[in-house]
């Protein structure tokens, strides 16, 4: 009997110190579990983006469809909730602002740009000259007066100056499903900067005027295989990274409807409100009008 309890008491005591050697210092055994040095959270699961898949969207026949319009919207991406879409402006390692993922994206070849009526594709050049950031030379005297010398400016983007997105996207009624949907056709980044004026000498001076330039277009639906491998910028959950694709199809943004298809002359609501206030109820009546006619169609 003394010999089990001696036997028991010795097991036990091996057993305490194994478990203290384990824990004294995680560093030590790093080459007992693989060399893998145990640094605060980068030990913590991470999902894959690129092996993402985009979720296709459920099969419609045009048969079933029994109501259509076509919506323009604009994104403020000042707006809290749009936030994801216009950070980081400063390019970082693990996160790109919506319109750095789409240049990286044209740049690699896996959007298209395109002008306003999808006619004609716009090259890497003609969307630096709608940015203002084309390369520049300028001509200046040297200091000792033996001649001009020619300076090279590189041109840069300045990502902070996309402050607003247009979005064309249709809503549709399928019977089949007796449900509304939405398809999200072109998105456009557009330019906000301050207007120049070329003064007496050839300089520029910056006015207290602002001017929007759309920059490009591209085709969402194509789109969608390269923004659902791209991470948006979140800072509510780093566990549950989300994707651009992810951050539209979820309609995780805030909008306005500017436009609507078969109006009369192509009117744009700021067409015909007289004020910003009614701009923003016309907006709001548009929105309210596309879900009462979902419930109309709606069968009980």
């Amino acid at each position: 009997m003394k010999n089990n309890i001696l036997l028991i008491i010795l097991s036990l005591t091996f057993s305490f110190t194994a478990f203290a050697q384990d824990n004294v210092n995680p560093a030590q055994n790093s080459e007992r579990i693989g060399k893998k040095q145990l640094v605060a959270g980068t030990n913590l699961p991470k999902k894959n983006m690129v092996t993402r898949n985009v979720v296709p969207y459920p099969e419609t026949e045009e048969a079933d469809i029994v109501w259509q319009r076509k919506i323009w919207r604009a994104v403020e991406l000042s707006e809290k909730i749009n936030h994801p879409l216009y950070f980081p402006t400063i390019e970082t390692r693990d996160h790109k602002s919506f319109i750095q993922a789409l240049m990286e994206g044209l740049e690699k070849g896996e959007i298209v740009a395109y002008n306003e009526d999808y006619t004609d594709t716009l090259t890497l050049k003609d969307i630096r000259e709608q940015f203002d950031a084309q390369d520049r030379e300028y001509v200046e005297e040297k200091l000792d007066g033996t001649g001009d010398t020619t300076i090279f400016v590189k041109g840069s983007f300045s990502w902070s100056d996309v402050k607003e997105l247009l979005i064309t996207e249709e809503w549709f009624f399928d019977k089949r499903y007796s449900q509304m949907f939405v398809r999200i056709l072109g998105i456009c980044p557009v330019r906000v900067f301050q207007r120049s004026i070329a003064t007496a000498d050839g300089d520029e001076e910056k006015t207290n005027e602002y001017s929007k330039k759309q920059l490009f277009w591209i085709y969402y639906p194509d789109a969608r295989k390269y923004l659902s491998k791209t991470l948006c910028y979140t800072t509510k959950n780093e566990a549950a990274p989300m994707s651009y694709d992810d951050l539209f199809q979820r309609r995780k943004f805030s909008s306005r409807i500017i436009s609507e298809g078969m109006s009369m002359n192509n009117r744009h609501v700021d067409d015909y409100s007289r004020s910003g206030l009614e701009s923003m109820l016309e907006s709001q009546r548009l929105e309210k009008e596309i879900m009462n006619t979902e419930h109309d169609f709606w069968e009980y």
